[in-house]
């Protein structure tokens, strides 16, 4: 049995460690998905201790973990930045990534760092969130749209060399009292 899930922001003490989890849960993500080659170079170029810590001090990101007995367990990033053409909503916010251990998927802790994102959206001002996936991950476009995501358009990714054009999702900020209806 696991203990409820603690969050708090990350800082740049975390960077080492946000590092190596976000290289782990991207390649454990896409290992069925893409080319293993293509996996380590993106991992290589994005998911470096010094890449992190810039993310954690950007004011524009606000970094969450989030930890289980004492274990990273997952993390999100939201990110202050213009939404593509296709994003309607008012006040737009990036929900740029969300990720989980392998060993946590399916356990609730998606859905209570969701929760967690969307407090984070609210406190910047945020009414509509917004996010990119790669439509052949379909495990995370269902549980987008178990949040009330739904694709407004697309965007291009680049990764591997190659530009794919990832569909696009945003879904409302959700009000505090809404928390026990995702």
């Amino acid at each position: 049995m696991h203990s409820p899930p603690q969050f708090r922001h990350a800082t740049p003490e975390d960077a080492a460690a946000l590092a190596a989890f976000g290289a782990q849960a991207f390649a454990d993500t896409y290992r069925e998905l893409s080319d293993a080659q293509e996996i380590a170079d993106y991992v290589a170029e994005h998911f470096q201790p010094e890449v992190m810590a810039g993310v954690i001090l950007d004011t524009t990101c606000t970094v969450l973990l989030a930890w289980v007995d004492e274990q990273l367990a997952g993390y999100a990033i939201v990110k202050v930045e213009p939404a593509p053409d296709c994003v309607a909503g008012p006040a737009p916010i990036h929900l740029w990534r969300i990720y989980l251990g392998e060993g946590f998927i399916g356990r609730g802790l998606g859905a209570a760092l969701m929760h967690e994102v969307h407090a984070v959206a609210r406190r910047r001002g945020a009414q509509t969130l917004w996010l990119g996936v790669y439509d052949r991950n379909v495990r995370a476009v269902a549980f987008y749209e178990r949040f009330g995501f739904a694709q407004v358009g697309g965007q291009e990714f680049l990764f591997g060399g190659q530009i794919y054009i990832d569909p696009v999702y945003a879904a409302a900020v959700r009000p505090p009292e809404l928390k026990e209806a995702c």
